[in-house]
C-alpha cells in the first residue's frame, strides 16, 4: 500500500508524488503481535513532508488518538 498522509490524504499514487516524500512515524502500540506476524502496524502512520511537525510530542498516544488531535488542529486552524 503506498503512503497516504493521515492529516491531509497526500497520497504517494497520485502523479509527481514520489514515495520518500513521506515519513511513517509510530505511535504507542495498542497490540501485541506474534513474532510471526507480518503486515502494516496499527501504531504506524504516514505522514507528508508537511504535516509531518504536526505528530512531534504525540508518540505517546495511540495512533487513533494522535489522528483525533492532529484532525482537531488542523480544523481550529482552519477557523
Amino acid at each position: 500500500m503506498p503512503p497516504k498522509c493521515i492529516a491531509c490524504t497526500f497520497s504517494a499514487t497520485k502523479k509527481h508524488n514520489p514515495s520518500d516524500e513521506f515519513t511513517v512515524v509510530y505511535f504507542r502500540p495498542t497490540v501485541d503481535y506474534p513474532d510471526s506476524w507480518t503486515g502494516h502496524p496499527e501504531n504506524a502512520e504516514w505522514f507528508c513532508a508537511e504535516h509531518l511537525p504536526l505528530a512531534e510530542g504525540l508518540t505517546d498516544l495511540s495512533a487513533l488518538e494522535a489522528a483525533k488531535q492532529i484532525r482537531a488542529q488542523l480544523t481550529q486552524d482552519k477557523a
